[in-house]
């Protein structure tokens, strides 16, 4: 056997079946097991045992697939629907869950001497709350069908609608440094158009193809064809200057409506746990632990989770009077969008090592502390 294949191979068995036996240990005690991709990430990375190389070109592809099906699925789970049904306390409290870490995060960013461009991104960067994660917690908690959860799930999909809006304004950012106020905005709009055109092409045409593809009754054309949407979205996007993910969450977005939604979310979720977990070991490979030691780091991350917290705590505000606290923990969670900004951030020198270590932190914390908090506070809600 080639030496080369194995090393490989050993490393995708170590990735893939350390994070499902960590996905099982976490889900016992009712935590996400996105923190613990990370932590084994961390673990096996540079810094601490030295085994696994973020930078390795195969890992860099797995973990490129990885984001885009992630992408992809959260486009298909996207209940436009459900947002339509409470839009009004939903918007509220997306845009106040927006505004408040935004401008917060931003401001304290410029206070430690960043610019106005890093400290956009890093105020941007705590916003996204983690769709997937709330709506676990609101279905383990029995109602994600109530009011309450249709306000948290509204404003979940909105706040991610948003930010991965602005990373498209981010993403051309890069290509036209120094920064440009025009060119952030017209690829913004641009981002805006393309999930536009995906949404109207989706309820319109995609059922009718997708009928015509399933009578073709070859075994896996099904998911072969959503795989393909999402790829041709994805390179249409980068083709535009925009980041691939805005072109995969598009393709999901245009695929909620066809007949077999239901059936491709269910295959889509088999290729979400097998390649999302090398995003997020990637991620946490390139977290050096030991700058978290530094007294100042400490401080900056003591703050940062402050407004993390704080931020989508005074968003509940925009929910009805008495379930406002229960609203604004269950806007606390990050998760996957903040995740893809804080790497995207690394990888285009937007954030120092020192930044992306507290960034993501951050995500972790907020991530565990979400469900002691919320369980009790949505039981007495429900």
């Amino acid at each position: 056997m080639d030496s080369g294949f194995a090393e490989i191979a050993l490393k995708v068995i170590v990735i893939l079946g350390g994070a499902k036996l960590l996905a099982v240990l976490l889900d016992r005690i009712g935590q996400s097991p996105v923190v613990g991709e990370l932590l084994l990430g961390m673990t096996l990375g540079p810094y601490l045992v030295g085994w696994l190389d973020p930078k390795s070109p195969i890992l860099a592809f797995l973990a490129e697939i990885g984001i885009i099906v992630l992408a992809f699925y959260l486009g298909l789970i996207a209940d436009l629907d459900r947002l339509l049904q409470a839009r009004k306390p939903a918007i509220r409290v997306a845009l106040l869950g927006m505004l408040l870490p935004l401008t917060l995060g931003a401001l304290y960013a410029r206070v430690l001497g960043l610019g106005w461009e890093t400290a956009l991104f890093l105020g941007t960067a705590l916003t996204a709350t983690s769709l997937v994660k709330s709506g676990h917690l609101l279905w383990e908690t029995k109602i994600l069908h109530t009011i309450t959860g249709s306000v948290i799930l509204g404003a979940a999909l909105l706040d991610d609608l948003i930010a991965l809006w602005l990373l498209a304004g981010f993403h051309a950012w890069l290509t036209a440094r120094p920064f440009q106020w025009a060119e952030f905005i017209f690829e913004g709009v641009l981002s805006l158009i393309l999930l536009g055109v995906s949404l109207a092409l989706g309820v319109r045409w995609a059922p009718h193809l997708f009928r015509i593809i399933e009578r073709l009754e070859t075994r896996g054309m099904l998911i072969v064809a959503a795989l393909v949407f999402c790829l041709a979205l994805a390179v249409l996007a980068e083709s535009l200057g925009l980041a691939v993910v805005v072109g995969a969450f598009a393709a999901g977005l245009m695929l909620e409506y066809v007949p077999q939604e239901r059936q491709i979310t269910r295959q889509v979720e088999t290729l979400v746990d097998l390649f999302v977990p090398f995003y997020f070991v990637k991620a946490g490979a390139l977290l050096n632990p030991f700058v978290l030691g530094q007294w100042g780091v400490l401080v900056n991350l003591f703050i940062l989770f402050s407004i993390a917290i704080v931020g989508k705590l005074l968003s509940g505000l925009g929910a009805q009077p008495g379930n406002r606290l229960a609203v604004g923990v269950g806007m606390m969670p990050r998760g996957e969008v903040g995740l893809i900004f804080a790497l995207f951030g690394l990888i285009n020198g937007i954030l120092t090592e020192e930044l992306y270590a507290i960034l993501v932190t951050v995500i972790i914390l907020t991530t565990i502390a979400t469900p002691l908090i919320l369980r009790p506070l949505l039981k007495r809600a429900s």
